[in-house]
Parts: C-alpha cells; structure tokens; sequence
C-alpha cells in the first residue's frame, strides 16, 4: 500500500505542476478547480493508502473496490482540471458537473463494496 500512496503522491505533485504550467500562460486568469486539483489524489488517494500501509493489520479492500476508488479520483480529478480549463478559458459548460457526478457514484460504489466485502 505505500508504492500505491507513493504513486498518488507522484501524482498529484504532476497535476500539480500541470496546473501551475498552465496558469503561468493563462495571462492572470486562475481558477480554484486547476489550483486545487492536485488535492484530490493526494487526499483521497495518498492519504488512504498511507494510513492502510502503516497498520500492521489493515484489511485490504476487495479488486472491485479498489478499481471502483481509483476510477471516481481519476474521474474527480479530471473534472477538476476540465472545470479549470473552462473557467480559465473565460466559458462555462453543463457537462462539467458529470464528472463529478459519476466520480462521486464511483467513490461510493467502492466504499460500499469494500464494506460488504465477502
């Protein structure tokens, strides 16, 4: 679990950077979604698995849960960089809240299975 916690944290200091790169050449214009777009990963991913890596006798959830987590921060995360984008950009967008949408479905759906694990 701490190579997965390792691997968030790479992450999220990647979108991170994207975020600062694409600021620099915004020309001023910023926005909170790009700002704070790496602390998705990190809180819900790095967090997490540093927490379960460090207990000696931590359960670890099911696959499906697993897959079900990873795919609501990626979808979360990419939302969070889109809705950036667009705000940058000057625009605003109705399929922006889709990501969040099926990211939240998604992070629920994980915790869910990895409650009611067999």
């Amino acid at each position: 679990m701490l190579k997965k916690a390792r691997a968030y944290f790479i992450v999220s200091m990647l979108v991170a950077l994207f975020g600062a790169i694409y600021e620099h050449f915004s020309f001023g214009v910023y926005s909170f979604f790009m700002v704070f777009a790496f602390a998705i990963p990190l809180i819900l991913g790095a967090v997490p698995a540093m927490y379960l890596g460090m207990r000696e006798r931590a359960v670890m959830p099911p696959p499906m849960a697993s897959k079900l987590w990873r795919a609501g921060i990626a979808a979360l995360t990419v939302g969070s960089i889109f809705q950036g984008v667009i705000e940058i950009y000057g625009t605003d967008s109705e399929m922006t809240g889709i990501y969040a949408l099926i990211g939240s479905l998604m992070l629920i759906s994980g915790a869910i299975s990895a409650l009611f694990k067999k």
